[in-house]
């Protein structure tokens, strides 16, 4: 969950002006770059290899690695570190996150002078990914790796509730979180709580927040009240009240059936629970039919950074076409290339994600947030656990407040 960002300390934080490429400097003189990012068993060793290449390649350039715990804790983090100025120069990100906010508030550079500088092409990638980096017709981001949410099985723990087909809608999710808790006593569901899962069960009832218009609509009800059933009838749970710090170590462990999810299991699940049997799927709906939402990962430089234009020498040898294949082949790493002509690379290289294809990423859905992002997110999840852990309020009520507060016509 993303914490509340001040506006006041936003403000006085974000004095630089977004799109400024202040000098770098003799490049033969040391720089310090510090590149912060979401680490684990999965992650760490792509990192650990890049960044040596990185500063094999480029003489004069060293990284300083900033690793978060999971990328909850960095975003949970950002905001404060943006505040302070201690935010790394460099944050790898995607934009399920508040990207947009943290654009429109100068939190983070406009890239374009700096992509013209050092030529960098970005025509390799997916339209639509660059677009998504696009906000007000600048580029905020160079993409590392393409995105996508899915739905996960952990196949063990349904065959011992008896079921042996996984479910054709979020219905028959619901129906078989139910019978996994009745028969084996063990979670049916779990949700991480925060804005971008809980996102993924408005979209499977039809919904969205349409950038603060809808949100307040019977779809988004449905969605949430989905899962507040669920979590009434114990056939759900929060990751922590399992122990656990994330919905996939929740799955990992054999303590939750199913989950929301994406690529990022692939690695983890490989490197932490190899035995463990589990599917990866587009995401059921309410109607029969299946989804994704399409977004992606990206290299962005903070107002923060000293030497921008540093950053992006770093930043062009980390996504150039031989670290594309790299993360195409390095199946620990779990995420797909955000270069077109590698994604069919990876999944020949990573047969578990046979079922995410193309067609199902280019008709991906978009998650369209309000545009005062964190603090919507922070107080629909706020909402959300008061009613589903303290028993207080109700979905409809949570819904008109948000509405009120945070939407827009």
């Amino acid at each position: 969950m993303v914490s509340l960002l001040v506006a006041a300390a936003l403000t006085s934080a974000f004095m630089a002006a977004p799109g400024a490429v202040p000098s770098a400097g003799a490049q033969s003189q040391a720089v310090t770059i510090t590149l912060g990012y979401a680490g684990g068993t999965n992650v760490d060793p792509y990192y650990n290899h890049v960044i040596a290449a990185a500063e094999k390649a480029l003489p004069g350039i060293r990284v300083k690695q900033v690793v978060y715990a999971t990328y909850d804790d960095q975003l949970n983090k950002m905001p404060s570190e943006v505040a302070a100025g201690t935010i790394p120069d460099i944050i790898v990100w995607d934009n399920s996150a508040p990207v947009g906010q943290y654009a429109r508030e100068g939190a983070i550079r406009s890239l374009n002078k700096l992509v013209a500088a050092d030529h960098i092409d970005l025509s390799g990638d997916p339209a639509a990914l660059v677009r998504a980096w696009t906000i007000g017709g600048k580029l905020y981001g160079i993409p590392l790796y393409l995105q996508d949410s899915a739905f996960v099985y952990n196949l063990g723990v349904l065959r011992a509730a008896g079921i042996t087909t996984l479910p054709r809608s979020v219905q028959q999710v619901g129906t078989d979180a139910l019978a996994v808790h009745a028969k084996t006593g063990k979670a049916g569901l779990t949700i991480l709580d925060n804005l971008f899962h809980l996102t993924q069960y408005v979209l499977a009832f039809g919904g969205g927040w349409n950038f603060g218009k809808s949100i307040d609509s019977a779809a988004n009800a449905a969605g949430l009240q989905f899962l507040v059933n669920l979590f009434k009838d114990k056939a759900a749970v929060l990751p922590n009240q399992v122990g656990a710090s994330w919905d996939g170590v929740a799955v990992a462990n054999n303590q939750a059936a199913m989950s929301d999810g994406g690529p990022w299991y692939i690695g983890f699940m490989a490197s932490t629970a190899p035995k463990v049997a589990y599917a990866l799927t587009p995401i059921p709906t309410n109607t029969g039919t299946q989804f994704v939402v399409t977004y992606g990962g990206a290299y962005t430089i903070t107002a923060h950074s000293p030497d921008p234009a540093a950053d992006m020498k770093l930043i062009k040898y980390l996504t150039d076409a031989a670290a594309e294949r790299y993360v195409a082949t390095d199946t620990s790493f779990g995420f797909v290339p955000a270069m077109s002509r590698y994604i069919n690379l990876y999944r020949q290289m990573t047969p578990k994600y046979k079922d995410i294809t193309n067609a199902v990423l280019a008709s991906g859905r978009t998650l369209d947030y309000p545009p005062s992002t964190i603090q919507f997110g922070t107080a629909l999840v706020t909402g959300f656990e008061n009613i589903v852990l303290r028993h207080s309020g109700t979905v409809p009520a949570l819904l008109r407040t948000l509405q009120a507060t945070y939407g827009t016509k």
